[in-house]
């Protein structure tokens, strides 16, 4: 089966996600590129890159030269493009956040079909440290998890109409789901500072669980560090251009080797791929997590 991509939106991330599929096509693993934007002037001088240009999404799907596609659009978009590609029955990889209209969210999850496969871009979890981490976790490494620590702050400004709970603070809350800590998503924090720019929260749940987010645009520092502390110990992990995972027990500091062979969006396109080829439906993360983020965003804005 051939894989013919079909990318939508061509900005900043956008452009991130098109450097990937070269990449991938290079190597075998993709045939054919399309291209759709609605600004002509972000498919100029792309002929030697992609294999086809719309500006129309309809016009792409009317003219049946993808078989999957990637939503790379403002998250206002998601919903809408989504549903029309899946109700042709073409696979998407769907840009985080799943949209930005809240209420929409349940309505657009509770109606996808057995048949679907529907994958969001929360590509930290197909990061190599954090998939690491997952394995030594359930080896009991550092025995039963009790608490998430997850900083992401960053000297770029913070893009227009971004929000930091919604566009940064929303890894910290997934990888919560992805590790097992669910409850505490239903625990009303004990800290929450939230400005469109930096947010802050500090939850425990049942059993003395906790969870710490803490993200910033136009930080003095770069920082991107995720820790799990256990009942015999602690893993942290490192997430920039060169990752590093440590374990600590009993005081004793290990260096878990990764081989970073792949950066998380090349290995999250992998993964997408090898759903399409293998024409198995798949929703992940879950449709349950999907809606415990929603659910959650949704609670939060009462504060």
């Amino acid at each position: 089966m051939d894989l013919n991509v079909g990318l939508v939106g061509h900005g900043r991330w956008g452009k991130r996600h098109l450097e990937t599929l070269i990449r991938l096509k290079k190597e075998g693993l993709i045939q054919h590129i399309t291209l759709c934007d609605r600004d002509p002037n972000q498919l100029a001088d792309l002929s030697n890159q992609v294999d086809s240009t719309f500006t129309h999404f309809g016009a792409m799907l009317d003219a049946g030269v993808v078989n999957c596609i990637a939503v790379v659009t403002p998250p206002n978009s998601h919903l809408e493009l989504a549903s029309k590609a899946l109700e042709r029955n073409i696979p998407v990889l769907i840009e985080k956040p799943l949209s930005d209209r809240l209420e929409q969210e349940p309505q657009f999850l509770n109606s996808l079909t057995p048949e679907v496969t529907l994958v969001t871009g929360f590509l930290l979890r197909h990061h190599e440290g954090v998939e690491a981490m997952k394995q030594e976790l359930d080896d009991g490494a550092i025995g039963t998890l009790q608490e998430l620590h997850y900083r992401r702050r960053t000297k770029r400004g913070r893009p227009k109409g971004a929000d930091a709970m919604k566009t940064l603070a929303i890894h910290g809350f997934d990888l919560s789901l992805f590790f097992g800590l669910k409850d505490i998503l239903k625990s009303s924090p004990d800290i929450f500072e939230h400005q469109l720019e930096r947010m802050l929260l500090d939850a425990g749940g049942t059993g003395q669980k906790r969870l710490l987010v803490d993200v910033s645009w136009d930080a003095d520092e770069e920082l991107r560090e995720l820790t799990l502390i256990g009942s015999k110990g602690n893993l942290s992990l490192t997430f920039g251009t060169t990752p590093e995972m440590h374990i600590n027990r009993s005081g004793v500091l290990e260096t878990v080797e990764l081989t970073n062979a792949h950066p998380p969006l090349y290995n999250e396109w992998v993964y997408f791929l090898q759903q399409v080829k293998s024409r198995t439906p798949t929703v992940y993360p879950p449709i349950q997590d999907l809606h415990a983020l929603n659910q959650w965003f949704q609670d939060m804005e009462q504060y």
